[in-house]
């Protein structure tokens, strides 16, 4: 049987708002991860607010289908749910700041931030599904099968927006672009049947979003600066930053990673200088891994100092190592191997044995939960030879409720390596959040020996100024398992405390990131619209309802 014309558009709206939920969720949380990281309570909270607001959507878009009806109605709610979804990267960037200077914490700030920036779109486009039910009915004959229908359709657009978003429109699109694309695609499909105001503003915001104006909203600056590059990748935010002779790499807005443009294998940030414990651990290291890549700081310098070292780096992010090719100087081939993959993953496969270990893949507001845990660790000793070393940066303080991850951490590695030490890497006090070294040893190491014999009297100093000595009751603390690792619960109280890498630059502050788009004009005009659209669509509302009240009492 022939498919009517109206039945197709209906079946279209159904597909693409709930091809459209999807990108609002995912698309947003990359809006969200460089202010208020993307742990799995920033995560949940996301998540709770766009159930929460589909749900809603559900409930309304069900009573006003059987208050009136009317297709024009559905049509104007996918339309006013469009520009919503079009109008995030504008109101983005006052939203987040203010979310951001609030003080809120981080998941809170995500949540109050997701329920100002993704909630509105998501209520409407929850809407279409039940009120594509009622228009779609005949009778309660088939109400069944074609409600089946409808929210299969619906299921199947989020679906292909889930693997569209993650596959497709990031990895090719900025963010901003790819709210645009889907709320003028909603907007285009909802114009049909429409008055023409709606086909109006239809055009007016493609030529506001094509103009430079609207090319501004919701794109990645910097405070200070030149911003080189700014990319989305699979697993982060990407920017690359030059200030004066500095390049820092920035992933989800912390900075990850400097070069000094004219020496680029010299280190900059402090803590990377503790790398080379590895090598006065073990002096007649010949082949070294890095699970984390990054800029290659660790990597370059070790490849340039030590010449008889092999380095392998695993990094899990393709566009990480792309750029890191592009713009650090780095180039494989020789001495240096890198492979794009997971580092536990890595260490499953491989046949090799290390002389030493440095795991730099931990952030402040990310940890991967799968590279902190005993059978970890006992994969890290099984691939490191019999007198094998490990260094590992950490992000966390040496007291209060910011250490629990770190105290964790040190009990879950010293049930597998007989000698750990700790070192702050900076002169901050014990109680802020800093970055810090782990060494753990195969065999029983005596450090101060080591670097006492060892000939880099910066490295001495630094050893010797940031050894940490007081241990607390380990018993305190859990042993993290591939089976009970909270690691998202302890590094929630890290992301919302202040966080300064130390720089071997002197007193040189590192620029800001944060998203553009505060261009008054423009936030101006689509508010306008928004609100206009809004309106409208609650006059229909409520023409519907007074009408059906009429009725009533009439009959």
């Amino acid at each position: 049987m022939k498919m009517s014309t109206s039945r197709l558009h209906l079946i279209a709206m159904v597909f693409l708002s709930g091809f459209a939920v999807m990108v609002v969720e995912l698309a947003g949380s990359r809006l969200l991860t460089p202010l208020f990281g993307s742990s799995v309570s920033v995560w949940g909270g996301l998540i709770g607010v766009v159930l929460t607001f589909l749900t809603v959507g559900y409930y309304i878009g069900g009573i006003l289908s059987d208050r009136k009806p009317s297709p024009s109605l559905l049509s104007s709610t996918v339309f006013t749910g469009g520009l919503l979804t079009l109008s995030v990267p504008f109101y983005s960037s006052a939203i987040l700041e203010y979310a951001w200077r609030a003080g809120l914490d981080n998941v809170t700030g995500a949540i109050v931030a997701s329920i100002l920036l993704l909630g509105p779109p998501t209520l409407l486009l929850g809407a279409v599904s039940p009120f594509a039910v009622k228009l779609s009915a005949r009778g309660l004959e088939d109400l069944g099968s074609r409600a089946g229908s409808l929210y299969a359709v619906s299921t199947i657009g989020s679906i292909a927006g889930t693997f569209g978003t993650i596959f497709v429109l990031l990895p090719m699109l900025d963010v901003r672009t790819t709210f645009l694309g889907v709320g003028m695609a909603l907007m285009a499909l909802g114009s049909i049947g429409l008055k023409l105001m709606h086909k109006a503003i239809l055009v007016a915001v493609a030529l506001l979003a094509l103009s430079p104006l609207g090319l501004a909203a919701g794109l990645i600056a910097t405070s200070a600066g030149e911003k080189i590059e700014a990319r989305e990748t699979p697993y982060s935010s990407l920017a690359v930053v030059r200030t004066d002779d500095l390049l820092i790499l920035y992933l989800n807005g912390l900075p990850h990673s400097g070069m000094r443009i004219d020496r680029p294998s010299e280190l900059v940030f402090t803590y990377t200088k503790f790398f080379e414990l590895a090598l006065a651990l073990k002096p007649d290291s010949e082949l070294i891994l890095f699970v984390g890549g990054g800029g290659f700081s660790g990597p370059k310098y070790f490849l340039e100092r030590f010449q008889s070292v092999f380095v392998d780096v695993v990094e899990i992010d393709p566009v990480v190592i792309e750029i890191a090719e592009k713009y650090f100087h780095v180039n494989r081939g020789g001495r240096l191997s890198i492979y794009n993959e997971d580092g536990r993953v890595y260490l499953q496969k491989t046949s090799k044995k290390y002389d030493a270990i440095i795991l730099d893949a931990y952030a402040k507001t990310y940890v991967p939960y799968h590279l902190l845990t005993y059978e970890f660790f006992s994969l890290l000793r099984e691939k490191l030879k019999d007198d094998g070393v490990v260094v590992s940066n950490l992000i966390a303080s040496l007291t209060g409720d910011t250490s629990t991850i770190l105290w964790s951490t040190y009990r879950t590695m010293s049930s597998v390596f007989p000698r750990l030490y700790i070192m702050k890497t900076s002169d901050n006090p014990a109680q802020m959040v800093q970055n810090l070294i782990l060494v753990a040893c195969v065999s029983d190491c005596i450090l101060e020996e080591a670097i006492k014999a060892w000939p880099n009297s910066d490295l001495r100093k630094l050893v010797q100024s940031g050894l940490w000595t007081m241990i607390p009751n380990l018993a305190e603390f859990p042993v993290l398992t591939d089976q009970y690792s909270p690691v998202e619960s302890m590094i929630n109280p890290v992301t919302g405390r202040p966080y300064r890498v130390a720089l071997e630059l002197g007193n040189v502050s590192l620029p800001t990131l944060f998203y553009s788009g505060n261009n008054v004009l423009a936030t101006s005009l689509i508010l306008a619209m928004d609100l206009v659209l809004v309106l409208n669509l609650i006059v229909e509302a409520s023409m519907a309802t007074s009408t059906q009240r009429i009725i009533r009492r009439i009959y």
